[in-house]
């Protein structure tokens, strides 16, 4: 009779037999032991599967993928009922990137084989790399159902869920790994991991200490996590602890003084910070970010020459690291040396990552001082090198209103509001413009439409209220919005201002008063809260003060024609006719 290598013996032989060659298959098959000839007749093998399978795998382990796919493509023509060969060219598919091939084969092998782990476990690896979570979850789900015992499986589920944001689910995957892996510490971090994620900060403690308990390998690394719970409930010092207990286990733990370092800096403790950088940067002396940190450190010391030389020493090494040559710019910044500054942000060029930062950062530098046109010129460029970032138009809009071109700056809110309709700080601004030009409906409704997104925003109240006064309507809703306002921002001196002034015209003179000296020691050089309360104080005849009032408001804002004609006609100063 002929004999056969059937494709099922090929699966299932050891595999050392499945990476001999190919040749010395052939070498098998017709002589005995001895060399003697056997009564056998060779096999067909051009209508074996089993052949082109180990041939697809030689190729394989050669590097030719074509010839492998070939080989492959005839062995399951041969045997299209094959489970496992359409598994394993799902597998070749997927590394291949022909991922709808892949996934067509890989749902023939589950289909073919139900209960296959291996066949569902490459469909969600397959699924993952397209972005179909749900898919993906749902076929390692099956896996773990069908191998339980496969801790990978576990750990591919549960961290697919967590990055889905399915944080419940991805907790109760992970507690099922602990519950069949009790004495790994791999299902112990995971969750800590989720807790974290979730703010379970306490489930997450009791994890890691749990670690820690155990005293083995992991204790390190159980206390770095620790100390990063520690650090983001601001617990510093706790944090601080955790970090040098990790490196009391292990001194080489790079993320624990690295973490170390971040979190002295947050007590202040300086030296001590910089100090634990150096020594990181002696145990990697090649890893410049954490120079970087070095130089970030001793500018925030306002040792900024130092600063400056370290980052110059940086870009010596990598002169076109514009994050470096960024950082470079702020240090001359804020040592005052707006020239040096503004050349270093000059050096990063259009594209790069901080190209539009630095062109904010200059508009600012130049707003400050009072250079508009510089101002104005580098906000252009990061509105050309960034045309759909609302910031920046608010940026430039907020320029053009310091210069009063309203109606420029409203045209540029509304180009911001394009790309952000729901931009509260956009809107603000909008509303305050068409404010400042008289356009007051367009102001109101605009502020009606943030107090309609957000029914306790306690400035679009603020701002309601306060202009209805000044207009003369409706003066009850402007007064119970006010009030409302200033119940959610209790110390805002602009808000007591806002009441004092809708209750002087409302004819409330006494109570506006009390809100308005309050107004006054929450804000000191207002002009417009010194000139409410000089009018507030004429009122009640209170004369004499009352030019003390506009006095303070004439010394804050000389240019005030209106309060200048209120000042003179007090006249010279008599004793006060209070009526208290």
């Amino acid at each position: 009779m002929t004999k056969r290598i059937s494709f099922a013996c090929c699966v299932l032989v050891p595999l050392f037999f499945v990476m001999i060659s190919v040749s010395t298959c052939m070498a098998l098959i017709g002589a005995d032991d001895a060399g003697h000839k056997k009564n056998v007749l060779a096999p067909d093998m051009e209508k074996d599967p089993g052949l082109f399978f180990l041939l697809g795998e030689e190729s394989e382990s050669l590097g030719d993928n074509e010839s492998m796919l070939n080989y492959f493509k005839r062995a399951l023509a041969l045997d299209p009922g094959s489970a496992y060969l359409h598994m394993r060219m799902a597998a070749v598919l997927a590394r291949n990137r022909k991922i709808a091939d892949a996934i067509v084969m890989a749902k023939n092998a589950v289909a073919l084989n139900p209960e296959s782990a291996e066949a569902y476990t490459i469909l969600g690896k397959i699924y993952t790399v397209t972005g179909d979570s749900n898919k993906a979850i749902e076929a390692y789900h099956r896996a773990v159902e069908l191998k339980p015992d496969d801790r990978d499986l576990y750990i591919f589920l549960g961290s697919l869920q967590a990055s889905n944001r399915m944080l419940k689910e991805s907790e109760k995957t992970f507690n099922l790994m602990i519950q069949r892996f009790p004495d790994e510490k791999d299902g112990y971090f995971y969750l800590g991991k989720v807790y974290i994620e979730d703010e379970q900060y306490d489930k997450a403690i009791d994890i890691f200490n749990t670690l820690v308990e155990r005293r083995g390998e992991s204790a390190a690394q159980a206390y770095v996590e620790l100390g990063g719970i520690y650090a983001v409930q601001k617990q510093f010092p706790k944090a601080e602890e955790s970090y040098r207990k990790a490196l009391s286990l292990d001194p080489f733990n790079l993320a624990a003084r690295l973490n170390l370092a971040q979190v002295l800096a947050g007590q202040k403790k300086y030296s001590e910070s910089y100090e634990t950088l150096e020594e990181l940067s002696k145990l990697a002396p090649s890893n410049l970010g954490i120079q970087i940190k070095m130089a970030l450190l001793l500018a925030e010391q306002k040792q900024y020459d130092k600063a400056r030389k370290l980052f110059d020493k940086i870009l010596e090494t990598k002169p076109g690291w514009d994050q470096v040559r960024f950082h470079l710019g702020r240090v001359l910044r804020e040592q005052g040396k707006p020239e040096e500054a503004e050349l270093e942000f000059n050096k990063i060029e259009k594209g790069q990552p901080s190209y539009v930062n630095s062109r904010i950062v200059l508009t600012l530098m130049f707003l400050n001082m009072k250079d508009f046109s510089k101002s104005l010129k580098y906000i252009d460029e990061a509105v050309e090198a960034e045309p759909r970032d609302p910031e920046i138009f608010h940026i430039k809009g907020s320029i053009l209103e310091e210069l009063y071109r309203y109606s420029e700056a409203i045209k540029e809110y509304k180009k911001g509001l394009s790309f952000a309709p729901d931009n509260v700080k956009l809107m603000y601004s909008l509303g305050n413009s068409f404010e400042k030009s008289s356009m007051r409906t367009l102001s109101l409704s605009t502020m009606e439409k943030i107090l309609k997104e957000k029914p306790d925003d306690a400035g679009a109240m603020n701002f309601i209220g306060y202009t209805l006064a000044i207009m003369g309507k409706d003066m009850d809703r402007a007064e119970k919005l006010v009030r409302k306002a200033l119940e959610i921002k209790p110390d805002d001196g602009y808000i007591a201002d806002s009441l004092a002034w809708v209750l002087f015209k409302a004819g409330k003179v006494d109570e506006a008063l009390k809100y308005l000296e309050k107004a006054s020691r929450k804000v000191k050089n207002d002009p417009i809260i010194a000139e409410h309360l000089g009018d507030a104080l004429v009122a009640r005849n209170r004369l004499n003060e009352a030019k003390e009032a506009y006095q303070k408001s004439l010394s804050i804002n000389p240019y005030n024609v209106i309060v200048q004609e209120k000042l003179r006609k007090l006249g010279p100063t008599e004793p006060d006719k209070s009526d208290r």
